[in-house]
């Protein structure tokens, strides 16, 4: 109840603020950026001062029940603001969305307590990825299925076949073989091996190695600079496949089965990145360069991920 007293207000008039500013000019003013961390700076720094006075009976004691909470995750929510502070900077380096949306996310952040993230599954020192997965899921979504619904409508059915299949020969029979070979080993290698590292090196790396879904967010991000990087590392792969080889064996034979799954996993992953998005990238592509502006306003997406990740 307290967070919602505190925070929730400022988010709500935030996000209104931002959106319909983001839709009118495709502009968002730095003095709500500022007010917004400001803000959230001020209320943390009050329950510090407010803890101390009731820890030396200047205040009542009860009202440590009240400010515990935030004082308690204070070092988990520094870290996750730094980590969202270089998530959003990566994100308008390799141009996903623009360099107010970035200052926006990083608002968010701050804004939404580390408490507030119920439904957090991979570690707190990033719980603001959930935060990222509600702003970038349904917007994908929702200009996904626009642009496919723009192509039937315009488009005849033997055209997008056409347009389809062009994709899947560039893709698959007039490119180079062996370099998409290259590919699809390198990322493979690429998710297999830090599973593999989480699992041996749990216990021990924990809190430093990422999460699977953060891994997935990176490939995507770099998914051209990574390709370029396999498609000249022909030593390299194969080196690491050589070892990888042993390693497989050796769990296979010794796990039953069960690494196969993992295997398996990574290899979905793979099929996804490479072949999959993009596909729906050249889907989505085609329908924003005939029917919107340049800049596409993205605040009201990340007012509804702020949002969904509050009250979920």
């Amino acid at each position: 109840m307290i967070y919602t007293i505190i925070f929730l207000p400022l988010i709500c008039y935030l996000g209104l603020v931002t959106s319909h500013g983001d839709f009118l000019s495709s502009r968002i003013k730095n003095k709500w950026i500022l007010i917004g961390l400001l803000y959230s700076f001020v209320m943390y720094l009050v329950a510090w001062l407010v803890c101390i006075c009731a820890q030396k009976e200047i205040m009542h004691p009860k009202i440590l029940d009240i400010v515990l909470p935030l004082v308690w995750n204070f070092d988990k929510w520094c870290i996750n603001l730094l980590v969202s502070i270089i998530v959003a900077y990566l994100l308008w380096h390799f141009k996903l969305w623009g360099a107010g949306d970035a200052k926006l996310f990083i608002v968010y952040s701050a804004l939404i307590p580390i408490g507030q993230y119920r439904l957090v599954y991979f570690n707190y020192y990033f719980a603001s990825f959930l935060l990222l997965l509600t702003i970038f899921i349904p917007a994908t979504l929702f200009f996904f299925f626009r642009s496919l619904a723009y192509l039937i409508m315009t488009f005849k059915f033997s055209q997008i076949m056409q347009r389809f299949f062009g994709l899947i020969k560039e893709r698959l029979i007039s490119s180079n073989k062996i370099q998409i070979c290259k590919i699809l080993l390198g990322f493979f290698l690429f998710f297999l091996i830090f599973r593999i590292l989480r699992y041996e090196l749990g216990n021990l790396f924990a809190k430093i190695l990422p999460d699977q879904n953060i891994i997935v967010l990176l490939s995507l991000l770099a998914f051209r600079k990574l390709s370029n990087v396999f498609k000249n590392s022909k030593k390299s792969l194969l080196i690491v496949s050589l070892i990888l080889i042993i390693y497989i064996g050796f769990k296979i034979v010794n796990s039953q089965g069960e690494f196969i799954l993992r295997i398996g996993n990574s290899f979905a992953m793979v099929i996804f990145i490479v072949i999959a998005f993009p596909i729906i990238k050249r889907i989505t592509d085609i329908y924003i360069q005939r029917t919107t502006r340049k800049t596409t306003p993205f605040a009201h997406w990340m007012f509804l991920g702020a949002l969904i990740t509050w009250f979920i």
